[in-house]
């Protein structure tokens, strides 16, 4: 059977990933990479093998992926108080992740799924070393794929989840501009395009995905005006001023570098957030891959938290 490597796989998206391909490719065998054994997805088949270790760890890196088809990186920093602390992931990781295969995998296809983010690296820690994480792929492997998502959003996200419970109620907590524009997409829409880009080979320039949106991308008042039809009530836009987002991201940064513990609301996150332009253009991805999103959100607002059919 042809072996699929995975980073990532304890995550909502690399466990959404993990049994979803599990599922549709019955003739793979996939092999896992995750810290807690406890927490590894599982199929009822034995296809599924998990490696204890993590991306600092060569050792566990050569034997998942030694032998490999394919490996999907999904693995990565989205929290931290430092740029150490998102480049030891997202950048350091990553370059032994690409040493591994280099060494033991070298035929197979790696597919770095990296964030929309890595467009406007000067906007954050997190932002740059993403983009630093993608050159090191693109520049010393030739068979690799690096797919750009955006905000994904699914269920059993914790990221979203409180954002998606209160819009339920009729709040959306706007968090950015009037004028801003962005991209969305669907965790399975997500995944389905990583099996058709696995499907369809190495692509050299990295290609950028959404879901179905109104032309132009999202706004605010567009999701506003969606979440009200689903609900069948009105919905109230919150803004939160950039002063308290810029205060609160302070704030958490000190607490966070004095009791460790790593934030996701940085300043650098913040610049994110008020960024005007977080669209996607998929015209790359779908002239290659043939790949279409499906899952809209006003169809999938029910299956998010705070939702009830």
């Amino acid at each position: 059977m042809p072996v699929i490597a995975m980073t990532g796989a304890t995550g909502f998206v690399g466990r959404r990933a993990a049994l979803r391909l599990a599922e549709r490719l019955p003739d793979h065998r996939f092999r896992l990479l995750v810290r807690d054994l406890r927490r590894a997805p599982r199929g009822d088949d034995g296809r599924m093998e998990a490696i204890v270790g993590d991306l600092s760890e060569p050792r566990a890196l050569r034997e998942l992926v030694e032998g490999a088809d394919a490996v999907l990186h999904i693995a990565g920093a989205i929290a931290g108080n430092d740029a150490s602390d998102f480049d030891e992931v997202n950048v350091t990781g990553t370059r032994r992740l690409v040493q591994a295969i280099a060494s033991r995998a070298p035929d197979s296809h790696l597919l770095h799924v990296s964030s929309l983010a890595a467009r406007e690296p000067g906007l954050s820690w997190y932002a740059a070393s993403k983009r630093a994480g993608e050159e090191i792929v693109l520049s010393r492997l030739e068979r690799r794929t690096v797919l750009r998502p955006p905000a994904v959003y699914g269920p059993h996200d914790p990221a979203l989840a409180g954002f998606w419970r209160w819009l339920a109620r009729g709040w959306l907590l706007q968090a950015g501009p009037d004028r801003a524009r962005f991209s969305l997409v669907h965790v399975d829409d997500l995944v389905d395009a990583m099996q058709a880009v696995l499907e369809t080979g190495p692509v050299d320039a990295p290609l950028e995905i959404a879901g179905p949106e109104p032309d132009g991308g999202w706004s605010w008042e567009e999701v506003a005006g969606t979440a009200a039809r689903v609900r069948g009530a009105p919905v109230r836009r919150v803004r939160i001023p950039a002063f308290v987002l810029a205060a609160a991201a302070r704030a958490g940064l000190w607490t966070g570098r004095i009791f460790g513990l790593p934030r996701v609301l940085t300043p650098g996150k913040v610049r994110e957030l008020l960024h005007v332009d977080w669209t996607c253009d998929t015209l790359a991805l779908s002239s290659v891959t043939g790949w279409r999103p499906r899952i809209a959100l006003e169809d999938a607002l029910a299956d998010l938290p705070g939702w009830t059919r």
